[in-house]
């Protein structure tokens, strides 16, 4: 986190930090689920982790830039990715006013802005490469939707491997079910559904790192991950490998003192990496002046699709950020049923009502029905889950066609009772 932090001043090169954070939560952003989360008293003696332990520990202590971010992702994970998105861009230092003046006068000057679907130009482009690399904030689950979209047109395109910066190095990811094990970030269901989807198409699964490292700085990481992925083009000079990385890992230059992956793996292959950047044109954004320029620019442009900036038919970053070959634009995230539009994975899974069928429940909970003949729930990782009810009172999933264990459980994280279900 302090990378990800000193990064997100770099870029923001007309930021002087003031030291100044918002204090304090404003409580008409919070529903009252997660108003009991943040009042709730935790059980010191309790060692069990799990989804809501995670925001009672969270919402003790809210007053950094750090520990919102912490918070809004396991928010994002528990199913709550409004309220995520609301404390990501909370999470950033001030700007001087003269910031925010100088966003409005460019945006006031850039003229008509001209957008084309990122998807298609994407694609076109990574036909004829031999590595991709998209960033995420971990935060913005909107990113994660986007890039599982993809997945099986590039498999369709020949790549066959793909790395996950959030695999454990310490096992194989190919033949390890899709469980906690297999990585922190895993846990977040959104991650788990992109795991799964490239299981079954077909790919092969590169975790980030490497075991064997003991000084685990970010530098000797992103070396050490570099090496592996240029070491799959001597083992296989055919292969086409998409990769998912964090933040500015994926930058093609040096950041002062940091070297991301993608720069030294340039350096060590010679093979230029198409690179992506998913998290500055977004809701939330990865720092403070992108985030007032993205909610400033919505006001004034139609984002409907994922988009990407071009003039004269190229592509250009509207921050003017050369550390990535596109920059993409992310629609404004949309309500339904009191939750995020992109849960949906553009139409694959349906909504689906789950009646609140006990006076204590609070949290409820969709396992795919044949990872619960194998594997126990408190390793497992839902298809979706939500603590958050819409106005009829109703839990609503996004939820694939398929059979699945509905779990029921009340604020303590107790299961008050199981049910079978189907989606049709």
């Amino acid at each position: 986190m302090d990378l990800f932090h000193s990064i997100c001043n770099m870029k923001c090169f007309l930021s002087l930090v003031l030291g100044f954070f918002l204090t304090g939560t404003c409580m008409s952003q919070l529903s009252p689920a997660a108003i009991k989360l943040k009042q709730y008293q935790v059980d010191s003696n309790s060692r069990e982790q799990h989804y809501l332990k995670f925001l009672y520990e969270d919402f003790k202590s809210i007053s950094t830039g750090a520990e919102k971010y912490r918070l809004a992702q396991h928010l994002a994970f528990a199913g709550d990715q409004l309220l995520a998105e609301f404390y990501l861009k909370n999470s950033y230092d001030s700007m001087l006013a003269e910031g925010y003046k100088d966003v409005r006068r460019y945006l006031d000057t850039m003229g008509k802005l001209q957008l084309q679907d990122a998807r298609s130009w994407i694609l076109n482009r990574a036909a004829s490469e031999k590595i991709v690399l998209f960033n995420e904030n971990a935060a913005q689950l909107q990113q994660r939707a986007f890039f599982y979209s993809l997945l099986k047109d590039f498999y369709k395109l020949g790549y066959r491997y793909l790395s996950l910066y959030w695999l454990n190095p310490m096992i194989n990811p190919n033949t390890r079910p899709v469980d906690k094990y297999l990585g922190y970030q895993v846990a977040d269901p959104l991650a788990a559904e992109i795991v799964r989807q490239a299981k079954n198409l077909g790919f092969t699964l590169i975790s980030y790192g490497d075991s064997s490292i003991t000084k685990r700085t970010t530098n000797v990481q992103d070396a050490v991950h570099a090496s592996k992925l240029a070491a799959l083009f001597h083992q296989d000079s055919s292969a086409r490998v998409l990769v998912l990385d964090e933040q500015a890992h994926i930058a093609e230059k040096p950041i002062g003192d940091f070297t991301p992956m993608a720069t030294v793996f340039y350096r060590i292959s010679g093979i230029n990496p198409f690179t992506i950047d998913q998290t500055e044109l977004c809701g939330g954004s990865s720092f403070e002046y992108g985030r007032y320029f993205y909610d400033e620019l919505i006001k004034r442009a139609t984002v409907d699709q994922v988009s990407i900036a071009v003039r004269n038919k190229l592509p250009i970053s509207l921050l003017e950020n050369d550390q990535y070959d596109l920059q993409l634009i992310f629609p404004a995230t949309k309500v339904i049923r009191n939750r995020a539009d992109y849960l949906s994975l553009s139409g694959i899974r349906k909504e689906t009502a789950i009646q609140p069928a006990h006076k204590d429940l609070f949290l409820v909970q969709a396992y795919y029905e044949e990872e619960t003949l194998k594997i126990p729930y408190a390793n497992l990782i839902p298809a979706d889950q939500t603590y958050l009810t819409d106005r009829d009172g109703y839990y609503w999933l996004f939820l694939k066609p398929g059979k699945y264990k509905m779990v029921y459980r009340d604020i303590h994280y107790n299961i008050l009772s199981e049910k079978d279900w189907r989606v049709d």
